[in-house]
């Protein structure tokens, strides 16, 4: 098996386990901004967790895209694509931590992963 068919399933996997991942903090902060739960360690650790995934999934794209598209404009675009849902994600992450209410909290985690997962999913068949 050649190496760039293994960087390809490897990215194209990471990226769908990465949506998941997402899709399921969506539902969790959203469940926990209706029903009015505390935000605790745990709710930390989830989103911490998928800030993390979402991190590694850039770096997975970016070797993605040195390794299968040449040089030029697509390059410089294709990494765009793959920055900007890891910048929102990072920015939601960031804000979430400045608040102190609970329902605040859950309500940036819920828009700014919500745009990131949006972005990436957008991004995933685009690289196609």
């Amino acid at each position: 098996m050649k190496t760039s068919s293994i960087i390809e399933t490897v990215f194209y996997f990471w990226t769908s386990f990465v949506q998941i991942i997402l899709a399921m903090i969506l539902i969790y902060s959203l469940a926990g901004l209706f029903l009015k739960k505390k935000f605790n360690s745990n709710h930390l650790r989830y989103f911490t967790f998928g800030l993390i995934f979402s991190i590694i999934q850039l770096v997975l794209g970016i070797i993605f895209i040195f390794t299968f598209n040449p040089f030029g404009f697509f390059l410089i675009k294709n990494i765009f694509s793959v920055i900007t849902p890891v910048l929102f994600i990072y920015l939601g992450w960031s804000l979430h931590n400045k608040q102190f209410d609970s329902r605040k909290k859950f309500l940036r985690i819920f828009i700014f992963y919500g745009l990131g997962l949006f972005l990436l999913s957008i991004n995933y068949y685009n690289l196609n």
